[in-house]
């Protein structure tokens, strides 16, 4: 057998062990001893790095959408010591857990077990999506169905039907375990997200070429987590009382666009790059939608929690975007890339437009 790769959740941290275990998830490493069947050592000793805790994009309550520091999972390739069905994994600042291989080592990443198309084949914009924790095609096919549909729906897509294709990806598995798991959820908010790099693999063995891809959790409970350039976004098919799962979808495929988030949520691991959608100046006459603003400087046109009661359809320059409350400025009071219950703003649609035009 040749390598396998290897994941776990990290164990709970030890009390009075806070700044260890803050320090290990910065740059450490864990111990890992193979065990055979009565619990004795087999095979060499080893060290496996702890990955930084990623900061992802989460869905919140009322259509928010926050930012939320994770716990890594604990991953590395190894060969497999002749007997050995367990491992002890030691990290500083952690208690001692001992995972079976069989529950921990990954699935090789493989071709689909189905791959279809919904949509044109010349379309200008592919989003591809993962099944996850589907074991029926249909309702998987179905859901996909669905996404689609409503991104058609949704304006500036609505104007010019038949420029969104869907790629569905199906991969038969438990619903109760599934295939790119364990599924991590964060506290107080909606973050739901597996094992991202799998995942990633997984995505370039299908050989679909996309626009964003998304993972599609079978999960009765709503949720999901960014992506970026190199791993897919999350989103489970569960609607919340506000907004339905394919907003929190439809937000992702925003970022495909170029679009930046209006919401001001702090993000630590924010680059400096600003979006065509984000201004860094109140004056509505210096912003980069300065051909839609509809008043006059020097600006904001609101403040900072400002802008509610003013006209639908005012553009101008709204403080608090891009993660922060206060120097960011986004066109419209609403959109959908400050809250997942909105339609996307008059920049944000010209965008889009430019894209699949």
């Amino acid at each position: 057998m040749g390598p396998v790769r290897m994941v776990v959740e990290r164990a709970t941290a030890v009390p009075g062990a806070a700044e260890a275990s803050a320090q290990l998830s910065a740059h450490g490493t864990a111990e890992v001893r193979f065990l055979d069947a009565a619990g004795k050592p087999v095979g060499r000793r080893r060290r496996v790095k702890v990955e930084p805790a990623p900061v992802l994009e989460a869905p919140a309550a009322g259509g928010g959408i926050t930012h939320v520091a994770t716990e890594p999972l604990i991953a590395f390739m190894t060969r497999l010591p002749k007997g050995a069905v367990a491992f002890r994994l030691d990290e500083p600042g952690r208690d001692v857990i001992t995972p079976g291989i069989v529950e921990t080592a990954s699935p090789r990443p493989k071709k689909p077990d189905s791959r279809r198309r919904f949509g044109a084949q010349d379309a200008r914009f592919v989003l591809a999506i993962m099944a996850e924790r589907f074991d029926r095609e249909a309702a998987f096919h179905a859901d996909c169905r669905q996404l689609l549909a409503a991104i058609e729906a949704t304006a500036p897509f609505s104007e010019m039907p038949g420029r969104v294709a869907v790629e569905a990806l199906f991969w038969k598995s438990d619903p109760g375990k599934g295939l790119f798991g364990p599924l991590q959820m964060g506290t107080g908010t909606d973050l739901i997200f597996g094992d991202r790099k799998l995942t990633a693999a997984f995505l370039e063995k299908s050989g679909v070429r996309s626009d964003l891809a998304i993972v599609l959790v079978n999960l009765a409970k709503r949720g999901g987590a960014g992506g970026t350039s190199k791993f897919p976004a999350w989103v489970t098919n569960q609607p919340s009382a506000t907004d339905r799962w394919e907003d929190v979808a439809i937000h992702e495929i925003g970022h495909a666009f170029g679009l930046g988030d209006e919401y001001d949520s702090p993000n630590p691991q924010a680059t400096s790059d600003i979006e065509p959608n984000i201004g860094e100046t109140p004056d509505p006459a210096r912003v980069p939608w300065a051909h839609l603003c509809n008043v006059a400087g020097p600006g904001p046109t609101a403040p900072f929690n400002g802008g509610a009661t003013l006209p639908a359809g005012t553009i101008g320059t709204f403080e608090g975007a891009r993660y922060q409350q206060h120097g960011r400025f986004r066109p419209q009071f609403a959109c959908r890339m400050r809250t997942t219950r909105d339609p996307f703003c008059e920049r944000c649609r010209e965008l889009i437009r430019a894209r699949i035009a």
